[in-house]
């Protein structure tokens, strides 16, 4: 079930301003032995143009408008993961990312004898 908080410093005002935030439903599965995490999150009605999302090594920061809505939400991703190999992709309300678990030996320095 999502939470919903309505901003009451902005009832008075009037227009398209957003007076709910909603922290979304959202679905994670840390696969390790495919080196690999899926998330799914559940922001039904916003448009692609709207949805923000930024990734770091470790969580996620998302941010989507609808109308008087927003959906914002920060999350760990539970391991540690490598941002320029995350994709994602909207269809039908569901937000679905794609990230790749970082593996510690890929900086590892190699020490010849």
């Amino acid at each position: 079930m999502a939470i919903v908080e309505q901003k009451k410093a902005e009832l008075k005002e009037s227009g398209n301003q957003v007076r709910y935030l909603i922290y979304p439903e959202i679905f994670k599965e840390v696969d390790y032995a495919n080196n690999k995490v899926e998330l799914e999150i559940s922001i039904p009605g916003v448009k692609k143009e709207a949805i923000m999302l930024k990734t770091l090594s470790d969580w996620f920061h998302i941010s989507a408008v609808r109308e008087e809505i927003e959906y914002r939400a920060n999350a760990s991703y539970g391991v540690e993961i490598v941002p320029e190999k995350t994709t994602a992709e909207y269809t039908n309300g569901l937000l679905k990312v794609h990230a790749v678990i970082r593996n510690p030996l890929d900086d590892a320095r190699e020490i010849k004898f």
